[in-house]
């Protein structure tokens, strides 16, 4: 089973789109292997387009976030909020079918109040010198506590409706 057996890749993207619309953050939906289903485009700020062009950016703080993130949701079958490497936020949501783990559905990029980028890691994996990091970090949004809370729990019941369509089939 397949997160393609409950939604179609272009279904998939008008959820993304759906939540990229609503929370103003960049969204996406992972398979278990970490490998993206949606493709929309969808950026919240100016920094990460740049940290996703870098391999070794990419390896360094958006893979691990990734992998840490999904594991942990496969784990406690709950949603997780917290920050990448770069101190933007990231919230993931398990997808299970029963007991199958699917993927997750989530979303990263902002800033939590308060919070500033992490501008030696991104000069560590890009070679951005600080001024063209900080130039690129203003003007990231934020997003409380209280905002991440309510994105998840909005993701976490759409997927229940999904998963149930898709088990009243």
């Amino acid at each position: 089973m397949t997160l393609t057996d409950l939604l179609g890749e272009n279904e998939w993207n008008n959820f993304v789109k759906d939540l990229h619309e609503k929370f103003g953050i960049c969204c996406a939906v992972s398979d278990a292997a970490g490998a993206h289903v949606s493709h929309y485009e969808n950026w919240c700020n100016r920094i990460c387009p740049v940290i996703k062009r870098k391999p070794e950016a990419i390896g360094a703080i958006c893979a691990v976030a990734a992998q840490n993130f999904t594991a942990e949701t496969k784990a406690t079958r709950k949603p997780m909020i917290g920050e990448c490497d770069l101190a933007l936020i990231k919230v993931a949501v398990p997808i299970f079918v029963g007991d199958t783990f699917l993927g997750t559905a989530g979303g990263c990029g902002l800033l939590p109040e308060d919070g500033e980028v992490e501008a030696f890691m991104v000069h560590k994996t890009t070679g951005l010198e600080e001024e063209k990091i900080f130039e690129l970090a203003d003007g990231i949004a934020t997003m409380s506590e209280t905002q991440a809370k309510e994105f998840a729990d909005y993701i976490a019941a759409r997927i229940a409706e999904i998963v149930s369509r898709y088990e009243s089939k």
